[in-house]
C-alpha cells in the first residue's frame, strides 16, 4: 500500500514538474517533446511491478483530473499510463531473458527497455485519443510522444545514476 501511495504521489507531481518546465514544448493536449514522468514510469513498473504500475494509474488519473479532462478520458489514460509500462516489462523480461530481479540489468538493455516503454505508451496513448478524435494524425502523434517519452526517460535515468553516485 505504501509503494502504491508512494508511486502515485511521485507521478502526479512530476506531471505538474514537467508541465512547469515545459508546457512550451506541448505538441498537442497529452502530448510533449519532453515527458519526465514516462522515466519515473518505467523505474516505478520495473523495481516495484504491480504496486508501481498501480500507482501511476492513480497519480496518472489525479493528473487528469485536475487539468480538467473528462472523468472518462482521465481514467482510460490513467490505465494506459499504468498498463502500458506494465505490459512492457513483462515483454521486455520475456524477450530479453532478463530476470524479474533486475540484477543484470545493463545500461544497454536499461535504454531498450525505455524504448520499448516509450513505444508501448505512445502507440496505446495515441489509439485512445485517436479514438475519442483528440488525434487526428495517429502515426505523427505516436511518433512526438515516444520520443518525448525516451527523452524525458533519459533525463530522469541520468538524474537518478547522479543522485546514486552522489549519495555513495
Amino acid at each position: 500500500m505504501i509503494a502504491v501511495a508512494f508511486s502515485a504521489l511521485a507521478f502526479f507531481l512530476l506531471c505538474e514538474v514537467n508541465d512547469l518546465l515545459f508546457q512550451h514544448l506541448a505538441y498537442s493536449p497529452g502530448v510533449s517533446w519532453v515527458f519526465l514522468p514516462s522515466g519515473l514510469r518505467l523505474l516505478l513498473v520495473l523495481i516495484l511491478a504491480g504496486p508501481g504500475a498501480i500507482g501511476v494509474v492513480l497519480g496518472s488519473l489525479l493528473a487528469g483530473l485536475s487539468r480538467s479532462q473528462e472523468p472518462e478520458l482521465a481514467l482510460a489514460a490513467a490505465l494506459i499510463s499504468g498498463l502500458s509500462p506494465w505490459l512492457a516489462r513483462w515483454v521486455c523480461l520475456r524477450t530479453m531473458r532478463i530476470k524479474s530481479d533486475l540484477n543484470e540489468l545493463s545500461a544497454l538493455r536499461l535504454l531498450q527497455m525505455a524504448l520499448v516503454f516509450s513505444v508501448f505508451s505512445a502507440v496505446m496513448h495515441q489509439a485512445l485519443y485517436a479514438g475519442v478524435g483528440l488525434s487526428t494524425n495517429f502515426l505523427e502523434g505516436a511518433a512526438v510522444m515516444a520520443v518525448g517519452d525516451l527523452l524525458g526517460t533519459l533525463v530522469v535515468l541520468y538524474l537518478v545514476k547522479l543522485a546514486l553516485r552522489r549519495w555513495r
